[in-house]
């Protein structure tokens, strides 16, 4: 079995002595729980479930968002093994396979848990909650709360996803996908890479060193709740392989075919239907400045959701914030955590 990922080992010691609890620990992906030791009354804080990026980011860049969160919060964090680390017998990871582990949280944790999609994972969150929404039986999510989502990359297109939308499946199995190499659990195994995605990374940091983004301002003045102990910029670059077949069905349900937004997305052959949420509140958060899930992407859910009730659903662009500072640093303590946790509290 592969090692764990750092991350939830990391947190306990530095967040007031919260342990961690593995509730699964399956080939690709393990659900986590945070708590105080001698809690004996976690009902009392707001249950919630955050799916990490399955986007190459390593857990360890969300320190910022999970130590706060698990202070105040019965936190559950689901996230990704990399991908090399899983031994290639163990088969195909798609994103049909993502919503399955993401809907089987939802199950063990029950309807009063709040879904927290950020960035990539906002689209599977929201999908998640369509499908439980049609069901008569599983349980639905209290609430829904998506971070700089990448919901519909044709609103407000950032350079990237021109990128995406422009080359064909083809292009991206030749020039994207290699084969783990020899010597580590996956080998054999056909991932997006860590060495092709810190190409990708290093040319967009590059693109922005004269515009002043918030992975330069972090660069130069690290923000985050424990710069030594956790700094941004290492973060950011501990980047872990994806799954091939989950990196090719991203580019073309969310990329090529709009899957969700034109309402055509299917889960093994099952009609993921947004429109069916009807019971769970609905917030959404974008920054103005985001360049990696441009403004109005994540807004959009307010849209494909329309049976949700007004005084259920909350939307704020916040002008002038990149898409990091979303989770991490001065913006995510002093503006987003705030309207998070205000809304985790909102009486249903």
């Amino acid at each position: 079995m592969p090692e764990p990922l750092p991350l939830p080992r990391d947190i306990p010691q530095a967040a007031g002595g919260f342990a961690e609890e593995i509730l699964r620990d399956g080939a690709f992906a393990r659900l986590v729980r945070f708590h105080a030791p001698g809690d004996n009354e976690p009902a009392l804080r707001p249950r919630t479930l955050l799916v990490a990026p399955l986007s190459g980011v390593n857990p360890r860049l969300l320190y910022d968002m999970v130590a706060d969160l698990v202070a105040g919060t019965d936190l559950h964090l689901l996230e990704w093994r990399d991908a090399a680390e899983v031994p290639a017998a163990c088969g195909g990871f798609g994103l049909a396979h993502c919503l399955s582990q993401v809907l089987e949280a939802v199950e063990d944790l029950g309807e009063e848990v709040t879904l927290i999609g950020l960035c990539q994972s906002a689209l599977p969150a929201l999908a998640a909650a369509a499908l439980l929404a049609s069901s008569r039986t599983l349980p639905k999510p209290r609430s829904l709360i998506l971070i700089g989502g990448k919901i519909d990359p044709r609103i407000n297109s950032t350079p990237g996803d021109r990128f995406a939308m422009a080359h064909s499946l083809d292009w991206f199995r030749e020039h994207a996908i290699t084969a783990v190499t020899a010597g580590r659990p996956g080998a054999g195994r056909p991932v997006y890479a860590r060495t092709t995605q810190e190409k990708v990374l290093w040319s967009y940091v590059n693109r922005h060193l004269a515009d002043g983004c918030d992975i330069i301002t972090k660069a130069l003045h690290d923000d985050g709740r424990d710069p030594e102990g956790h700094p941004f910029l290492p973060s950011l670059g501990s980047l872990i392989d994806v799954p091939a077949e989950f990196f090719l069905d991203v580019i073309g349900t969310v990329y090529h075919a709009h899957a969700l937004p034109e309402g055509r997305m299917t889960w093994f052959d099952l009609p993921v239907d947004t429109k069916a949420i009807r019971d769970t509140a609905l917030l959404t958060v974008e920054g103005g400045r985001d360049d990696i899930a441009g403004p109005g992407q994540c807004r959009v859910a307010h849209d494909l959701c329309p049976r949700i009730d007004r005084d259920k659903r909350r939307h704020r662009l916040l002008p002038g914030v990149g898409h990091f500072d979303l989770f991490h640093g001065t913006v995510w303590r002093e503006r987003v955590r705030p309207m998070v946790n205000e809304f985790l509290h909102q009486r249903p």
